[in-house]
């Protein structure tokens, strides 16, 4: 219920939009996940150096992208989230057909202050931190001291994917920290001794100490055989009338091995080498 309303509250903002869109000599519009911003930047470079065409790319978060696409005002939604129901009711409304491209995969990695004692979680301790059922460090085996969640937009498929997927949540904690991307709530943990929060791997950096989830790192090895949780399906989203010329063109890129070698190159992981069950 949460999504469908942030479904048309959205709808309401962006339907002054659609009127007198007239995208002839254009060019095409990549627009989305803030996390894989850099990566589709550099996707973008590389594809247009390679033919020529322009492509313009923007960072929205996954949701506002696909609304986007659905009023006409992106040529491709890139997800880190599999598109909500209610999105797909609405495209179906407007007589649209939605392509879903999967174009690979994504670690998802709590991350706390890099002096927290604390190693390992259970995927249930770390929900019940964000739900507010857990508020000290003691109560996870940590050094006493007040938690304080950090949490994503309501723009963010991270976000998301997190509440609806893992956490099996409905609303955060009162008081939490809101940030818009991942390295804002990289910045906000390695200054704060008590913060926890959860970034795409693409970001880890030293400045912060991540969390192993059911005893578990999120090696690659750990990730294939499902004992780490945390990752999800990257996707592009298009409109199956328009998915031709530059919009086709530039996804077979991507999942060309040049395109999956940058995607690698990134910190995210190739579509080929994750089987989901």
């Amino acid at each position: 219920m949460k999504t469908l309303r942030l479904m048309f509250i959205y709808m309401i903002i962006l339907a002054v939009m659609t009127a007198g869109c007239n995208k002839e000599g254009k060019p095409t519009t990549v627009s989305g996940s803030e996390t894989m911003m850099p990566l589709m930047t550099k996707l973008v470079e590389t594809y247009s150096k390679k033919t020529g065409k322009d492509l313009m790319v923007s960072g929205s978060g996954s949701l506002k992208g696909l609304l986007l696409l659905l009023v006409g005002k992106s040529d491709i939604a890139i997800s880190s989230v599999k598109i909500p129901a209610a999105m797909l009711w609405e495209a179906q409304k407007k007589g649209m057909t939605i392509k879903e491209i999967q174009m690979g995969y994504d670690i998802i990695i709590p991350i706390v202050h890099r002096s927290n004692r604390i190693d390992n979680l259970f995927l249930g301790q770390l929900a019940d931190m964000y739900r507010g059922l857990i508020k000290d460090w003691k109560d996870a085996g940590g050094t006493p001291g007040k938690i304080t969640v950090v949490d994503r937009n309501p723009d963010s498929g991270t976000k998301l994917v997190m509440d609806e997927t893992f956490f099996e949540l409905e609303k955060v904690v009162e008081g939490h920290v809101k940030k818009n991307c991942d390295n804002a709530i990289v910045a906000y943990v390695a200054q704060h001794p008590g913060a926890v929060g959860y970034i795409s791997q693409s970001y880890l950096n030293s400045s912060v100490k991540a969390i192993n989830i059911n005893g578990a790192n999120a090696m690659m090895e750990n990730v294939e055989t499902k004992a780490y949780p945390l990752f999800r399906e990257l996707y592009f989203y298009v409109n199956e009338k328009t998915y031709t010329g530059t919009i086709k063109s530039f996804i077979d890129f991507v999942l060309s091995k040049n395109g999956q070698d940058i995607l690698k190159q990134h910190g995210f992981i190739p579509v080929a080498r994750i089987q989901r069950s």
